[in-house]
């Protein structure tokens, strides 16, 4: 018997797994794929000091940034299912894996979709350079003149907003990348592109400083933070009802009832007053999903974007 116990014990040691009641029986790392400073760092580390008063365990925050959140999404993928090591990411993973096709793991089968934790509307602003003030404007103007939308890097959310927009709306724009969010919105202030579409906690402070203007925004409605700008669907522009987002994911084989308690959990430390002031603070609102919802928008992702990259020949530079 003792044996067998100590042989239960090991195999319970490689595989990993952990039960829910068990969990955290140490410090918890969450991953960030991004540098320090950005939105998605700092709702990560407001959200490890909520977890970690819950959990009563260290939560240590790592930034693993590079490749368009990969390199820290290929780390996780080799964590073990326990729970011990998770990753906070954006809609970039769901985009990146559609450009990036020799990464060394599987997209789906190695990762765990938990809840999302943040949500926003992808919003469209113009530099100096752009005449229009509304939506409808715009694509009149992007119709008689060429256009350039910058994006935050091939395979980068925005990216594919942009792209997605200039298939569904029939514009002959072209694309500039630039190596991130910031950079983008500088190229619009300094003239040298027209259109950047991200998520509110990318535009929003720029727009606020009247560095940029609203002219749009991606999806069937109107975002309140931005009554008065037109919607793509007002301007009968179809299939572009997506949203930005900021989620949690496990490792690949994750045990469904450990899963479900992170889940629980994560969606009760949201709704807090510390971390609502932080998503307040970023121009985002709570995401609060259960692991199936997420699990059915993310495979929803990456099929759409799949195939948006084949049709628009959106390959990794």
């Amino acid at each position: 018997m003792k044996i067998l116990a100590a042989t239960a014990l090991a195999v319970l040691a490689m595989t990993g797994t952990v039960s829910a009641q068990d969990f955290p029986s140490r410090g918890v790392t969450l991953i960030i794929p991004y540098s320090p400073g950005g939105s998605t760092d700092l709702l990560g580390r407001q959200l490890a000091n909520e977890l970690q008063a819950k959990w009563g365990q260290p939560v240590v925050v790592e930034n693993r940034p590079g490749a368009g959140s990969m390199i820290g999404t290929a780390h996780l993928a080799q964590s073990a299912p326990d729970g011990h090591t998770l990753l906070l990411n954006t809609a970039a993973h769901s985009t990146a894996p559609a450009v990036q096709l020799n990464l060394p793991f599987d997209a789906e089968a190695d990762l765990t979709p938990i809840t999302m934790v943040a949500t926003s509307p992808y919003v469209m602003v113009a530099g100096a350079g752009v005449e229009a003030e509304k939506f409808s404007d715009f694509l009149a103007e992007a119709k008689n003149r060429p256009m350039f939308f910058a994006t935050a890097g091939v395979g980068s959310s925005s990216h594919f907003a942009a792209e997605l927009l200039m298939q569904q709306g029939d514009l002959p724009a072209d694309v500039v990348h630039y190596a991130g969010g910031g950079e983008a919105n500088v190229a619009l202030m300094g003239g040298h592109a027209d259109i950047y579409i991200s998520t509110t906690a990318s535009v929003m402070p720029y727009v606020n400083n009247g560095q940029v203007k609203a002219v749009g925004i991606l999806g069937g409605e109107r975002y309140d933070l931005l009554p008065d700008v037109e919607s793509s669907a007002e301007n009968g522009i179809e299939g572009i009802e997506i949203d930005g987002w900021v989620g949690l994911i496990g490792p690949g084989g994750m045990d469904p009832e450990l899963v479900a308690r992170i889940n629980a959990d994560v969606n009760e430390a949201i709704q807090s007053e510390s971390f609502q002031a932080v998503l307040e603070a970023n121009f985002v609102r709570a995401g609060d999903t259960t692991p199936e919802q997420f699990q059915e928008l993310v495979t929803r992702e990456m099929a759409l974007w799949r195939q948006l990259a084949q049709e628009r020949n959106i390959v990794a530079q």
